[in-house]
């Protein structure tokens, strides 16, 4: 078959027509950027001729192919390019000159060619331009027209994939929303396209978000980012609000971009858990109390029924049920597993109205006894230390999401098969200063290892039973057993850290976040203060100092403990987390617990 130009003769000189174009061919399903022939003729054509001769289409063996001398040196044969070329066969012709002995050489589409033999093509379309294949003679022998013949390969080869665009990610979403919506199934798409099913499944769910799929083709976000961002586009107002910050984050602190996401999540899952069981008493008449805003109510935990009821009586829930002031607030923890839990605080709106007094009888310094309530709630502080409260409030919650986080970043990294260059030097750090959190780790089975190991957990070291751990070392290569160990010690450091070490880092707490920070994690904020500031001299031997505690600091936390308030909602920090005054909060609850 011989592929002509049917145009009308040109009327240009002959120098302004030195090539001749082919029509476009249909796209290779599976090649990429760098793997599409641009058809040209080389020569001069008879402007004077009708019809142009610019090649010979044919179907061909390709294993009779004879592949050319092509600045391609990597073949990168994946494996979705071989299943396509496998499936769907080679879609764009291949380019090739005819030598004398009537062998076709192959001057583009080199990957093409091999893909096809390998997966046991029969033929693969071919497309036999005019003109002699360039040979393999050294360029100092070669002519003045053998030179200009071989300049003339070289920047063909380079050229068709040089200047190619690859599809963008939001070219990808749209045409997939297409595929979509002429009634293929991911699993379908993913088949056909050979693309992995993971991938078409958040291509899918950017697809299904208008809003996403907007901020994929308007802003540089990645196609992990915009399917974090479908996953907040619920069509409410705080589904909307996440969007703006998710995207505002990717655009101008995309290292936070995890962190913002999972605080918003965390915040997400507590409101609904909130939302349920608010309506629940609200169903049942109790009114809802905003710690932060209690007026006169106090807690009944810090209440007896009466004046005349003996010091320390305690004014239960049930002998609270008929009293007209009658209140709770909700408010959410996380526990050791940073799985959300709801706590109930129960409360009286107005005590000195309904007659109720504190727990405890105070005695002034006159020696006169007080049994009036006082201020044992979030209203009884000052302006400072509801701020400060508010504060470890925040920088706690932000401390749960970061975890999350954290340990999720460590799975990633332990699954690398190279460990860090200096990893033989933490680890022989870490062992020769050892220590109990390193001891408690190894004596518990090191949970958290196994956990961002992907292991399941075996419990203590003397039940006796093999540790996955010690199973994989076994047969592991040298590096990959060193991954083993770092994933051992930093287990053991993780497993360490809770509520209080953004508060008062020790020695340890501190090496282990320079470590993974060094190796590339995004420490949030929150996560920030647990290493010295630079712009605090002196900040270091103060962590230390707080970490020791003191008498200031434990009867702030008193005043502050589980005992006497409630929680409060969130304060909104955004991605900034701010050291608090010194002493502040060291064993409070929600407000500081380390859960």
């Amino acid at each position: 078959m011989t592929i002509t130009d049917t145009q009308p003769a040109s009327t240009e000189s002959p120098a302004e027509t030195e090539t001749v174009n082919t029509p476009a061919t249909p796209a290779d399903a599976g090649a990429d950027e760098h793997d599409g022939p641009t058809v040209v003729t080389p020569g001069t054509p008879d402007p004077t001729s009708a019809a142009q001769t610019v090649g010979e289409l044919l179907l061909a063996d390709p294993r009779t192919l004879v592949v050319g001398v092509n600045v391609r040196r990597d073949l990168v044969l994946g494996k979705p390019f071989l299943r396509s070329i496998a499936d769907r066969g080679v879609r764009e012709p291949i380019i090739a000159r005819r030598t004398a002995d009537g062998t076709l050489v192959v001057r583009k589409g080199k990957r093409r060619t091999v893909a096809a033999v390998e997966v046991g093509r029969d033929t693969v379309p071919v497309l036999v331009e005019p003109g002699d294949p360039d040979s393999e003679i050294e360029p100092g022998e070669l002519d003045r027209a053998g030179k200009a013949q071989r300049v003339e390969r070289i920047i063909d080869q380079l050229e068709e994939n040089q200047h190619r665009a690859a599809t963008t990610d939001a070219d990808e979403v749209h045409a997939h929303q297409q595929l979509l919506d002429l009634g293929l199934t991911a699993g379908q798409i993913a088949r056909r396209t050979h693309v992995p099913t993971a991938r078409v499944k958040v291509t899918a769910a950017v697809a299904r978000s208008e809003l996403a799929a907007a901020v994929l083709d308007r802003y540089e976000v990645t196609l992990d980012q915009a399917a974090v961002i479908a996953e907040f586009d619920d069509h409410t107002d705080a589904g909307t609000d996440a969007v703006k910050v998710l995207t505002v984050t990717a655009a101008k602190e995309p290292a936070q971009f995890e962190h913002v996401a999972q605080k918003l999540r965390d915040e997400r899952a507590d409101a609904a858990l909130l939302a349920d069981t608010v309506r629940e008493l609200a169903d049942q008449g109790i009114m809802i109390v905003d710690p932060e805003q209690a007026g006169t109510a106090r807690q009944i935990s810090g209440l007896r029924p009466t004046a005349e009821s003996p010091s320390g009586a305690e004014l239960t829930g049930e002998a609270h049920r008929r009293c007209p002031g009658r209140a709770a607030s909700v408010e959410v923890r996380r526990g050791w597993d940073r799985e959300p839990q709801l706590r109930v605080v129960h409360w009286c709106t107005d005590p000195d109205t309904h007659q109720h007094a504190a727990r405890w009888t105070q005695v002034t310094a006159g020696g006169a006894s007080s049994g009036s309530p006082d201020g044992s709630s979030a209203a009884g502080m000052s302006d400072e230390d509801k701020v400060q409260r508010r504060l470890v409030i925040a920088n706690n919650k932000a401390w749960d999401s970061a975890t999350t986080v954290r340990r999720q970043w460590l799975r990633t990294f332990l699954a690398r098969k190279t460990p860090p260059r200096d990893a033989l030097v933490f680890i022989a750090v870490t062992l020769g200063r050892g220590g109990h959190d390193l001891r408690r780790a190894m004596e518990s089975g090191h949970p958290t290892a196994c956990e961002v190991l992907g292991h399941e957990p075996v419990g203590s070291v003397y039940t006796g039973r093999p540790h996955p751990i010690a199973e994989a070392a076994r047969t592991a290569s040298p590096q990959r057993a060193t991954q083993l160990a770092l994933a051992v010690l930093l287990g053991a450091a993780e497993d360490a850290t809770d509520r209080q070490t953004w508060r008062s880092s020790e020695a340890g707490h501190r090496a282990y976040f320079t470590a993974l920070r060094e190796w590339g994690y995004p420490m949030s904020p929150v996560e920030q203060l647990v290493l010295p500031d630079p712009d605090q001299p002196g900040d270091a031997d103060q962590n230390d100092a707080d970490a020791t505690g003191s008498d200031a600091d434990e009867d702030t936390g008193d005043r502050y403990s589980d005992g006497e308030h409630g929680g409060v909602a969130p304060a909104d920090q955004g991605t900034d987390a701010i050291r608090p005054s010194s002493g502040y909060g060291e064993s409070t609850a929600d407000d500081g617990s380390t859960g």
